[in-house]
């Protein structure tokens, strides 16, 4: 028994020593050397969550059945190891950050944590400290509580952390001479970076990229606007590349970028007002319906790869399910660690919109499905593009020729010769 205890002991001193050392980076990443931008209270309360919930589990551990306290460090372990993985991963995509050591600090804690979560219930599963029937109870319902926990808690914490914690890589060059550095704010105050061609043919699209990248994701769609005379202006969203901000992949927030990035066009005096559309990217994709729904500046949109970016958009499209717990903690914990709240949902805006609309879905079903309730329930000029076989706002390599086509046509139609999209009839069908 002695010897239990002491073994005991000795994992509640690992558990609270590293659940420290991940509360610790979670501090300095919320607070000691936060973001650019970034005020003092936007984390205040994930760092406040994190610090009372390290803290009742240091208190229960030692108290706990072996299986609950191996839950508990792998709960703690998983997370910490995903946000430590992103600051390694920054490392090798650019110069370390101040908050990279205690990021790499944290990923060392997570493994230890996922060791001791591995190996406690075989270590210690010879415990006596209950009886028969109680220890065959809690063995019972040691897997269906595993399984609940791993749903409920452990897979929607981490996915909020992989998504408000992607590090920044390094931008390079513009993609010719012919693009200008540009900055300028958002509209809460945030300092935007990016890329900016004067146009050849009098339209300009702004471009937005996609949740996880930067401005570089969508160098290929300026390319082939600039290849037909269009200006474009290409920037990273705030917590992205070289821009001011915390990354929020689902795009919170990013319509104040967006809003920001039209006030920039509409101050230059080589941009006709008349003639500004713009073309996004998933994410980007989504700020570019948002936009367009409450201004009627941008005369034209194409958003390729717009599907949901909240728990609304979510249950709009697939229902009340088994898997929306999961997503609504997922959101939830988002909300917590970007400091943000969540967009409008997207069905409501689209019919909103004024403008014609270019929407392009492609690989998973899902996002055919949502592009199609879309293109149901909006009430300007719209066309549905479908591509099956191409990857998630992949059709720009996976199917170029035709994709150049289809989106130049439509800006031609809609900001050059102001025609709009005659192919569609009463906004609501879907072209061949």
């Amino acid at each position: 028994m002695l010897i239990d205890q002491r073994s005991r002991t000795r994992d509640a001193l690992i558990f609270t020593v590293a659940v420290l050392v991940a509360v610790v980076h979670a501090l300095d990443d919320a607070f000691l050397h936060r973001q650019a931008g970034v005020d003092l209270g936007q984390h205040a309360l994930a760092g406040l969550i994190a610090v009372l919930a390290a803290a009742a589990a240091i208190v229960a551990f030692p108290r706990l059945r072996p299986g609950l306290r191996a839950t508990l460090a792998l709960t703690f372990g998983v997370p910490a190891l995903v946000n430590g993985a992103m600051h390694v991963a920054h490392i090798k995509f650019d110069a370390p950050a101040a908050s990279d050591l205690t990021g790499v600090l944290a990923l060392v804690a997570g493994v230890v944590l996922i060791a001791l979560g591995a190996t406690l219930p075989w270590r210690r599963r010879h415990e006596r400290s209950a009886s028969r029937g109680r220890r065959w109870t809690a063995r019972g319902l040691a897997v269906p509580g595993a399984a609940a926990v791993a749903a409920l808690v452990v897979l929607p914490v981490t996915l909020a952390v992989f998504e408000t914690h992607k590090p920044r890589e390094r931008i390079g060059a513009p993609p010719t001479a012919a693009y200008q550095l540009v900055s300028f704010p958002s509209t809460d105050g945030l300092r935007l970076s990016g890329w900016y061609r004067p146009s050849r043919n009098g339209a300009t699209i702004l471009v937005v990229h996609g949740g996880g990248g930067d401005r570089t994701g969508a160098v290929a769609q300026a390319r082939l606007l600039d290849r037909h005379g269009y200006g474009v202006l290409l920037y990273d969203a705030r917590g992205r590349g070289e821009s001011e901000g915390s990354p929020n992949s689902y795009g919170w927030d990013w319509e104040k970028d967006a809003a920001g990035a039209l006030a920039f066009l509409h101050a230059r005096a080589d941009v006709d007002d008349t003639r500004i559309g713009a073309l996004g990217l998933s994410s980007g994709a989504d700020t570019a319906i948002d936009v367009a729904a409450t201004r009627r500046d941008v005369r034209a949109v194409v958003a390729d790869g717009a599907a949901l970016r909240t728990l609304e958009d979510t249950t709009r499209l697939e229902g009340t399910n088994a898997g929306t717990p999961t997503a609504w903690v997922m959101f939830k914990a988002i909300e917590a660690m970007s400091g943000s709240r969540p967009s409008r949902p997207l069905e409501a805006l689209v019919a909103r919109i004024t403008s014609p609309l270019l929407l392009i879905s492609a690989g998973t079903k899902y996002e055919k499905q949502a592009n199609e309730r879309f293109a149901a329930v909006a009430t300007a000029p719209v066309e549905h593009w479908n591509l099956p076989d191409a990857p998630h706002t992949g059709a720009v390599r996976s199917h170029r020729a035709q994709y150049e086509r289809r989106v130049t046509a439509f800006f031609d139609r809609a900001l050059l010769t102001g025609a709009g999209a005659p192919s569609v009839s009463a906004g609501r069908g879907v072209p061949r």
